[in-house]
């Protein structure tokens, strides 16, 4: 019934796509019911419950409902003040919130990947929404592709699962999917794990992203990024983890391996960017690869029989999804904010807009800080449990596994220093100092500051008041329910994060209260400007040179104009990094791939007794397959 009700708010909001208003209203209250749906199944659902075999509720699918509701709520009371009030979003925003409440809910490979196909349509259709600017058509198409691969992937994977156990239904692959033999398991946990890694966006298979993301509508990236991607996660979780059960050793520890290069890579190649939105995107590589290292520990406790593990890393793999959507999508919104203010997302350009936009500079300097994993916010709670997850690792293992799990530790300190380092940057360089060029200011209406602020507050709560959550996430798997509960934040680390929190609200009211004097401002002598201020490549020139390996950068001094090109009239210094994995693994790939079809051209034209030996070929060779 709560399903249907649902989808029918969802149809209206589609067939209401030419009455802006109308459909935005039945889409925001879509994405509220998805939210009430989604506790009620975490508090009442302790089993999978199925409707007429196509769609079910269970408290894992009600996790991820209760993400996509987050941030489909904000997103929708954000587009009440953003420009693009146009009749295309109007009709495929509520279609793809659609496709993605289905994608969770489906219980059978047909409503699945007919949900799944739907919901990569539509997205692309909201990715492509500027088709008319530079670069957008290219970056859609990309995404498509990738996507197109991911879906035969899985939907290879899901038949052989579905063939192993005569059902296409997911009740029964949860009851006896863990009963296949080693390598079936293995098949399709390799097939399943690259189709929705591809979906995710884990590296190396992450091109798609940081091309499509920023040049989607930021209510759009805001989606993509903060529930989209996660469905990839919900899938490896649900099949690989929960249905699947032990396999072979070898499969997490590649899990840990992939979080680990993900995280780090993603938040390396973010330092690099001076694009804002491309900066977002490169961070949400970086954080999918932090909610792998969550499921890696999982995976080792369920495969090295460590109850206690399974349970740690499920918290804070879950956990952590939860936290990415709220900073993320906060932190997206708050870009759209930036650039319908001045017109432009680039670094270099803005800067001093704390003056002009404060609430929205608020929201993004809290949503830098909880991104960064620092106390007391949400983010510092899930990177603090898969940190401990992962020196558990290190603590049951021996000899070389044990350095393998500190590595990976290791990895994840290093993840946070560089992430808050990119955001001293991206905030720095945008709201503080002085503006750096004369660019547009636009009004921003309070309907798009106000999802920011309420989303920066919940970062805040969840990272202060954690508790009441991470017992729902608890009873999500019933074989570990008390192993879970041990593995809670002390009330301690709550109570000197609420005494931070007063201690410094009272500097800050004590600093105000005091009289100031002020004075002209000035440095070694000079009165300052914008041209001494850092800008982006500046800021990060220390871990390009350190990271010259991974980033491989590129310098080159062109001279213009002169007599002679001995004596140009001036010089144009062009630099950047070159992606290790567009250089040699895709462009290879992509150049193959065109020389083949190419070849494959040759025999497209010619008679038809030609084209019935093609098929008669392609039939025999199928019959002799089968038998």
């Amino acid at each position: 019934m709560i399903f249907a009700t649902l989808l029918a708010l969802g149809v209206i909001a589609i067939l209401g796509f030419r009455k802006y208003s109308w459909s935005l209203v039945f889409t925001l209250l879509l994405s509220i019911g998805m939210i009430a749906y989604a506790l009620d199944g975490l508090w009442h659902g302790a089993g999978p419950m199925t409707i007429a075999g196509t769609v079910g509720i269970s408290p894992l699918r009600a996790w991820f409902l209760l993400v996509l509701g987050l941030v489909a709520t904000m997103s929708s009371w954000y587009r009440w003040g953003y420009h693009d009030q146009g009749q295309a979003t109007s009709l495929f925003m509520p279609f793809f919130l659609l496709s993605m409440m289905t994608v969770i809910l489906a219980d059978n490979v047909w409503v699945f990947m007919s949900a799944w196909e739907a919901m990569t349509i539509t997205s692309f259709f909201l990715v492509t929404r500027y088709h008319q600017r530079p670069q957008v058509l290219k970056s859609g198409y990309i995404y498509l592709v990738m996507s197109q691969v991911s879906a035969m992937l899985i939907l290879s994977g899901f038949m052989v699962m579905g063939t192993a156990l005569h059902s296409l239904n997911f009740s029964i692959w949860a009851l006896y999917a863990s009963t296949l033999s080693l390598p079936l398991k293995s098949l399709v946990f390799g097939l399943l794990a690259l189709g929705f890694g591809m979906k995710s966006g884990v590296i190396p298979f992450h091109v798609w992203l940081p091309r499509a993301h920023p040049v989607a509508p930021a209510p759009v990236s805001s989606l993509m990024s903060g529930a989209m991607i996660k469905l990839g996660i919900f899938g490896m979780m649900q099949f690989l983890l929960f249905d699947l059960g032990q396999t072979a050793r070898i499969w997490p520890l590649l899990i840990l391996a992939a979080g680990a290069l993900s995280s780090l890579l993603g938040v390396l190649y973010a330092l690099m960017e001076h694009d804002l939105k491309r900066l977002l995107a490169y961070h949400s590589i970086e954080n999918i690869g932090i909610i792998l290292l969550g499921m890696g520990v999982m995976g080792v406790g369920i495969d090295w029989h460590l109850p206690g593990l399974v349970a740690l890393g499920l918290i804070a793999s879950l956990f952590h999804t939860l936290n990415h959507a709220i900073f993320k999508s906060q932190l997206f919104l708050a870009a759209g904010a930036v650039e319908q203010h001045t017109g432009t997302l680039d670094a270099d350009h803005l800067g001093g807009l704390i003056r002009n936009i404060p609430g929205i500079a608020i929201g993004f300097i809290a949503g830098s800080l909880a991104i960064s994993g620092l106390p007391p916010f949400n983010g510092f709670v899930s990177e603090w449990l898969t940190f401990r997850g992962l020196l558990g690792l290190a603590s049951h293992w021996t000899g070389p596994m044990a350095l393998y799990g500190l590595g990976l530790a290791m990895v994840l300190g290093l993840t946070g220093a560089l992430a808050g380092l990119c955001f001293v940057k991206a905030s720095g360089v945008i709201f503080l100092g002085e503006p750096r060029r004369e660019v547009a200011q636009h009004r921003i209406p309070a309907s798009m500051v106000w999802p920011i602020l309420g989303l920066a507050g919940s970062t805040l709560i969840l990272g202060v008041v954690p508790q009441p959550l991470l017992h729902l996430l608890a009873n999500v798997d019933p074989r570990y329910p008390v192993a879970a509960t041990s593995l809670l934040l002390p009330v301690k680390t709550l109570v000197v994060a609420a005494m931070l929190l007063a201690v410094s609200a009272g500097l800050i009211g004590f600093s105000r209260a005091l009289s100031v004097r002020t004075v002209p401002r000035w440095s070694t002598g000079r009165i300052p400007d914008a041209s001494m201020q850092y800008t982006s490549a500046s800021f990060s020139k220390s871990i390009r040179t350190t990271f010259a390996l991974i980033y491989r950068p590129h310098r080159q001094l062109v001279g213009v104009g002169g007599l002679t090109p001995d004596f140009p009239e001036q010089f144009i210094y062009r630099g950047g990094t070159r992606p290790v994995w567009d250089r040699y693994l895709y462009q290879p790939l992509y150049a193959l791939i065109w020389h083949l079809a190419h070849l494959s051209s040759r025999i497209q034209a010619g008679p038809v007794r030609l084209y019935l030996a093609y098929l008669l070929g392609t039939v025999g060779l199928m019959l002799a397959i089968l038998h």
